[in-house]
């Protein structure tokens, strides 16, 4: 495991993240005490949004949305109210 110092990880933080996306652990110190541990996320443990479901269940709870009446600006445009 690899240590850096809260300063280093400051400075150099997307070159730490390289080293943690090929496996590395950092170890983070301030002062030499441990702050906190960088560790790469399993591809096993991570999962994908499922859009289409959030969709569906989005437009089950709000059903049908009115759709915008566009001529309405033009409206209040043409009455000086917009």
């Amino acid at each position: 495991m690899r240590t850096a110092t809260v300063r280093e990880a400051q400075h150099h933080l997307s070159k730490l993240l390289v080293e943690v996306e090929k496996g590395e652990e950092i170890l983070i110190t301030r002062r030499g005490k441990e702050v906190c541990k960088i560790t790469p996320v399993n591809s096993s443990e991570t999962r994908k949004v499922d859009w289409k479901l959030i969709h569906s269940e989005m437009h089950e709870r709000l059903g049908e949305m009115p759709t915008f009446d566009y001529g309405i600006v033009e409206r209040m445009r043409e009455d000086e109210r917009f």
